[in-house]
């Protein structure tokens, strides 16, 4: 028990005789290394440090050691540099360290690395290695408070080294000698002091602290020629380097890793490559050792044999060659620096990869990785689809669409629609939507191999993602082509000569296996539903409000396998009163027709033939709304055939559930919506003069069942009392020839309509007392209009100048006869009225700056009275109907004639086939115009009674100068004749 007393005696009498043991040398004779470190002031840091790793028993039982004592110097200085090694947590009496490491495992361990279980009596100048009493083994996790399993002063052999102590290299250099080199001599810690030889051991004070050999993977990210292979590392492979005991690692140094091809490169470090890393560390590593000579490789071992075989982590055998120069290799590949110490092995550096060429291939996947779309097959991945670009690739060829990792992100800003399913590990995300991931995947996905000649412009391919809305059908994508061919050979390679989906390729298509690889300078968006993808076209608002106002927005997202054809808000405008009777409430359920009518229930891509205006493409297509529309020349038509065709605009809008096309010019008006001239006067907020014409007994105008009595018009009858004698006539079998049949002719008509607040002022009381008065007013605001110029009536209705009825045929607007400046039309006032017809005047350079006047009315409440055009509107009847209502007051107005009777609406019956109709908003009502007196009368007077005058005056000249002349006097001879 003495022994382990004496430094602590020893400590207490140090200062009583510190200059007496300066001047003197230690003796040899009954020293241990303990009384000599003791006794010598430059190693009082270090006998602080060996009681406090409690060595003090062990240094004493050591018989015939060697001890590389560092100084006070040393430690001091390798205290500042290391401040958290466990020499300076013990030297600082850090009471957490203490806690946390109560056995002090750690500073007895590199205590050790100081130690040598035999003498060396003097350093030998070759380098050369030499076993220390260090053990590395793998630290308890957590460190345990338990005892040791074994007296902690001693050694404890075994560990990751396979039962070997640590090696450390010593040599002689420039006449000093050094400890702690590396396996050229450079390096180390220099021996600084006397040897002093102890009864138990030597002892050489050294310069520097010698720090233990740090694990595989540490020693290697720290070494300057390796940062290559460090930075390849994954995360696995770097615990594995950490914590596998004995292996010997033959690892290439960057200058190696220049030979590899620049692709493969890229694909190593893309992340991704932990499978293929793992095999070019296995084919670098062993874990048994030199055949024979131990579990780890250190090159001591390889001169015991001209040839040593290693077998590595993969099973391949790799042989070390020893020139008698003392250099090395390994299968054919020089080995740059051998016995790179490390705490579970050794690592030697080779100046190229022992790989055989083909000992990895390059798949689809990781050519994706190597062109930096890594985050689009890590979505791959997460997806369940990495099938698609793997080794199998399902057994057949692919054409990959893969967005560059750089696409994803702009300064923080998502701009693809898969960054949202970017899994970000320092952020708490929703759990990702696996079914939404592989549909936008799947669209970056073509079934067979695309090159770039094999590809044409302006073109649809179907992709591999199949949509339920497509009837299972694959999801096309748009492929635009902009390269040129050369002597008819096409030419382009990818680089932004193609387009898919509007993204274009950047670089070269790359070709491998079976598969293609675009890399896209965006990521592609899968189609949206019809109200999303019609949303961003401002052009298509008005259709989209209607959708919505009806609720069919449902209807056009959900239904399956459709086209629909949208038309511009220019289209709606042209329409005038109908647009305004389609907006109303009442009126809906026509709007949703009109909307439905343009959703055909088949999917018409873009470039199909029946879109070309060949004469021989032409095709009938059902719509949502029942009745069938006409496609011929490019152009389509309504069931109600309302319009002249519309021009389909291909756009190339891709929907869910099919695709979008532009129409122009107008709307699909479907015969299913019947809209008459009561429907539009009401939406034009006309209900006084609806009831006006009711009263005055022309209501069947309002729902087109009028017919036009030629008999009557010729005779001037209409709406006099004369036409129901004519009538009564006729069922006597009495008039011309006595032909009672009637000549009665189907005529469309239009309307003046003034607006209600146009009677403002007016004594409508007094307009109703008024029987004939009233007629003659609503004769003067309806216009009958012929057929064609074959029509019977055309000799009553036309006048001159004529507007040619052919154009009634080519307008597209909502015209209901076509006017022009001085178009003249007849009214039914004008068969027995030279004020009855009416002229159009037009004022300024706007086409719809129009007056309407009573032609040849002159005077006050003639020409004054002209009313201007507010708006149009024409009537879709096409097919008979009976109305079961009048027209109702939905404006909200306050109208006189809300209590007019029904009957005569219920009893007018079927509703022929009506020709172009409609109604002339218009400001201010048009009275008849009667001539005054004056005109009537007083020009024919004053023009008689001035001829009169003048018959008079000529008569009475003629009567005086006749009397004149009869009254002059005459001379005769007196007497008679002379005879004579």
């Amino acid at each position: 028990m003495l022994l382990p007393r004496i430094p602590t005696f020893l400590a207490l009498i140090l200062p009583l005789h510190l200059a007496a043991a300066a001047s003197l040398p230690p003796s040899t004779t009954s020293t241990t290394i303990i009384d000599a470190l003791s006794a010598d002031p430059d190693y009082t840091l270090l006998i602080r440090l060996i009681q406090r790793a409690k060595l003090v028993p062990t240094l004493n039982k050591l018989n015939g050691s060697t001890l590389f004592a560092p100084t006070n110097d040393a430690i001091e200085r390798h205290r500042k540099e290391t401040s958290k090694s466990a020499l300076a947590l013990a030297l600082d009496g850090d009471d957490f360290q203490a806690l946390a490491d109560n056995v002090q495992e750690n500073l007895r361990q590199q205590l050790f690395y100081h130690l040598l279980n035999y003498t060396l009596e003097s350093v030998p100048e070759q380098v050369t290695p030499q076993l220390t009493l260090h053990f590395p083994a793998l630290p308890l996790e957590p460190p345990s408070g338990d005892p040791p399993p074994s007296p902690p002063w001693l050694p404890v052999p075994g560990g990751l080294l396979g039962g070997e102590p640590q090696r450390v290299r010593t040599t002689v250099r420039d006449g000093a000698s050094y400890v702690g080199v590396d396996f050229q001599g450079e390096g180390g810690a220099r021996a600084v002091k006397e040897l002093v030889a102890t009864a138990n051991g030597n002892i050489y004070g050294i310069d520097r602290v010698l720090d233990t050999p740090r694990d595989l993977f540490h020693e290697v990210a720290s070494r300057p020629g390796l940062g290559t292979i460090s930075r390849l590392l994954p995360s696995t492979l770097k615990d594995v380097l950490k914590s596998t005991p004995h292996l010997t690692l033959f690892f290439p140094t960057d200058e190696a890793w220049k030979t590899v091809d620049p692709i493969e490169m890229r694909y190593l470090e893309s992340g991704f490559a932990e499978q293929d890393m793992a095999k070019i560390v296995g084919l670098h590593a062993s874990g048994t050792g030199s055949d024979g000579h131990g579990l780890v490789g250190w090159s001591e071992n390889w001169r015991k044999s001209d040839l040593t075989n290693f077998t590595t982590l993969e099973g391949h055998k790799v042989r070390v060659n020893v020139s008698e120069d003392g250099s090395a290799s390994v299968s054919g590949r020089a080995i740059i620096e051998q016995d790179i110490y490390a705490a579970n092995g050794v690592l030697h550096t080779v100046d190229s990869l022992l790989l055989n060429p083909d000992i990895f291939q390059l798949n689809a996947e990781k050519y994706l990785l190597a062109l930096n779309a890594t985050s689009f097959v890590s979505l791959l991945r997460a997806a369940n689809l990495s099938h698609y670009v793997d080794d199998q690739h399902d057994g057949q060829p692919w054409t990959i669409l893969a967005p560059r990792d750089d696409v994803f992100t702009v300064d923080g800003w998502n701009t693809s629609p898969l960054s949202t399913f970017l899994v970000d590990d320092g952020e708490d995300k929703p759990p990702v939507n696996k079914t939404e991931l592989q549909r936008i995947l799947k669209y970056h996905i073509i079934p067979g191999k695309l090159k770039p000649e094999d590809l044409d412009g302006n073109t649809l391919i179907g992709t591999e993602l199949r949509e339920a809305g497509l009837g299972g059908e694959r999801q096309v994508v748009e492929v635009s082509v902009h390269g040129s061919g050369k002597n008819g050979q096409v030419q382009r390679k990818g680089n932004g000569e193609i387009g898919f989906g509007g993204a274009l390729v950047i670089g070269d298509a790359v070709e491998i296996n079976d598969c293609v690889i675009y890399v896209l300078s965006k990521a592609l968006t899968p189609p949206t539903d019809v109200i999303e993808a019609a949303l961003p076209f401002t052009h298509f608002s008005t259709f989209l409000t209607s959708a919505f106002a009806t609720h069919m927005d449902d209807v056009l997202r959900n239904s399956p396998s459709t086209t629909v054809l949208i038309p511009h808000n220019s289209a709606w405008s042209p329409l005038g009163l109908l647009t305004d009777y389609l907006l109303l409430p009442e009126s809906r359920e026509h709007l949703a027709n009109v909307v439905r009518h343009h959703v055909l229930k088949e999917i018409v891509y873009p470039g199909d033939p029946i879109l070309s205006s060949k004469p021989s493409a032409s095709k009938t297509f059902a719509t949502l709304e029942g009745s069938d529309v006409r496609m011929e020349h490019g152009k389509i038509t309504g069931s109600g055939g309302w319009s002249a065709p519309l021009r389909v605009l291909t756009r190339e809008i891709l929907t869910r559930t099919g695709v979008i096309h532009e129409l122009e010019g107008g709307l699909l008006i479907p015969r299913s919506v019947q809209v008459n001239i009561g429907d539009l006067a009401m939406a034009g907020k006309g209900s006084i003069m609806i009831g006006l014409v009711q009263k005055a007994g022309f209501g069947k105008v309002l729902n087109g069942t009028m017919k036009l009595d030629l008999d009557e018009w010729e005779h001037g009858l209409i709406g006099t009392p004369g036409s129901s004698k004519l009538s009564k006539n006729r069922k006597k079998g009495k008039g011309e020839e006595d032909n009672p049949k009637p000549r009665k002719e189907e005529v469309g008509w239009t309307l003046l309509c003034p607006r209600d607040e146009a009677f403002k002022g007016i004594n409508l009381t007094k307009v109703l007392e008024d029987t004939e008065g009233l007629k003659a007013f609503v004769r003067q605001h309806l216009i009958p209009v012929p057929a064609s110029s074959s029509s019977e009536s055309w000799e009553y209705l036309n006048r001159k100048p004529r507007v040619k009825l052919a154009a009634l045929d080519e307008e597209e607007d909502a015209r209901p006869i076509p006017v022009e400046d001085e178009a003249t039309y007849s009214t039914l006032l004008s068969s027995n009225s030279v004020y009855g017809d009416i002229i159009f005047r037009l004022t300024g350079s706007n086409v719809n700056s129009y007056l309407v006047g009573i032609k040849g009315a002159k005077g006050k409440g003639g020409a004054e009275e002209f009313a201007r055009v507010l708006k149009w509107g024409r009537t879709t009847i096409t097919s008979s109907s009976t109305p079961s209502t009048p027209p109702s007051n939905s404006t909200g107005s306050q109208s006189p004639f809300e209590f007019l009777p029904s009957t005569e609406w219920a009893s007018l019956g079927d509703r022929p086939t009506t020709l172009r109709s409609g109604v002339i908003l218009i400001d201010r009502p048009i009275t008849p115009f009667v001539e005054g007196w004056w005109m009537a009368w007083g020009q024919a007077l004053t023009f008689g009674a001035f001829g009169s005058f003048a018959i008079v005056g000529w008569w009475t000249g003629v009567v005086m100068w006749w009397r004149r002349k009869e009254s002059e006097a005459t001379y005769e001879p007196i007497g008679g004749h002379d005879d004579e």
